[in-house]
């Protein structure tokens, strides 16, 4: 290459950076969001037997409905104004080993200032984006591994002890079929304010996925995918997607390959749901790949598609790119090479 179109080419580099760095600029100053999580997990491990029910009534006033829901719905001990669901709840909060755990979430995260530092600065990013006010309160719960993430559009809650590390004894009790290997190797404190993102806007927008064919699916993955990158500044890619830096090189290197594979074997636009669990449901890699690959390979892909189609539409906006109906005009935009 002469110097001359060496320098047309770095120029252009810096150009393309510097446009898209400038796109995604959000003056947060005006919005007012606090994003400080409610520990309930402290709160309820705090309760004793002695006056167990007028401890859970004081919480349920303090905090409020999400209470219900985590007694209902996560730990799933019974209705808040049922008289019966304290000593439920004292069953659990009182085994020891749900105890050792509580340990071990307050270890691990003594206080959550650095999620919670990720999650404002992405939610009010979110605010101006989509021009609203209406931003969810932040719970950390222990549900004893029965729900990571619990979004609403008020609440967004977090099951802390899917992000407290795995080097301890409970998770290698933790039954092998139910928390396989691939599972175990992903409850990493640094997934926790993408996840807990993530699971908000698929919460969000999940009226506006058209449809649970492979193209429909991998799209609103994409989508939600790149969103969230967007918001939460600085993320790199193996974390957006719980990937190791391994699994995002192989995946860059094989992507024509990846999309030959699915492109031969007629996986784009079926909707064949045992298909497209193959291809989008997490995995210790995805079927019918080789053993580097990373689990649901089609949430990569739908990842590529959007961010593809981004790049070639520098005008559209992230409220538009949610809306957009039209998955064909994403697919045509992808276009992976050798």
């Amino acid at each position: 290459m002469n110097s001359g179109r060496s320098f047309l080419l770095t120029f252009y580099l810096i150009f393309c950076v510097s446009c898209e760095s400038e796109r995604w600029t959000a003056d947060t100053a005006p919005i007012s969001y606090n994003a400080k999580f409610i520990r309930l997990d402290k709160a309820m491990f705090l309760i004793t037997p002695e006056g167990a029910d007028d401890s859970l009534q004081a919480i349920r006033s303090e905090i409020g409905p999400f209470v219900d829901t985590y007694l209902k719905e996560i730990v799933r001990v019974g209705e808040g104004e049922n008289p019966m669901t304290a000593s439920l709840l004292l069953r659990f909060i009182q085994d020891p080993v749900w105890q050792e755990l509580q340990k071990i979430i307050e270890n691990r995260h003594p206080d959550l200032h650095a999620e919670e530092a990720m999650l404002e600065n992405a939610l009010r990013r979110y605010a101006v984006f989509f021009d609203t006010d209406s931003l969810p309160r932040l719970v950390a719960y222990n549900s004893g591994f029965n729900v990571g993430i619990y979004p609403s559009r008020e609440t967004l809650g977090v099951g802390l002890e899917w992000y407290s590390g795995t080097d301890f004894d409970i998770i290698k009790q933790l039954p092998p079929d139910l928390f396989p290997q691939y599972k175990r190797d992903k409850m990493k404190p640094e997934y926790l304010a993408i996840n807990a993102l993530k699971g908000w806007l698929m919460f969000m927008y999940q009226d506006l996925s058209d449809g649970d064919g492979m193209l429909s699916r991998m799209i609103f993955s994409g989508k939600v995918h790149y969103l969230a990158q967007v918001l939460m500044e600085n993320i790199d890619v193996q974390t957006l997607l719980n990937y190791t830096e391994e699994q995002v090189r192989w995946s860059r290197a094989q992507e024509y390959d990846i999309w030959k594979h699915f492109v031969e074997n007629d996986l784009i636009f079926t909707t064949n749901q045992v298909a497209i669990g193959k291809m989008m449901n997490d995995g210790p890699f995805t079927s019918g790949m080789p053993p580097e690959s990373p689990g649901g390979l089609g949430n990569w892909v739908g990842y590529r598609m959007v961010e593809s189609y981004m790049n070639k539409h520098p005008d559209a906006t992230l409220p538009e790119l949610m809306k957009l109906n039209d998955n064909q005009r994403i697919l045509q935009s992808y276009k992976p090479g050798r």
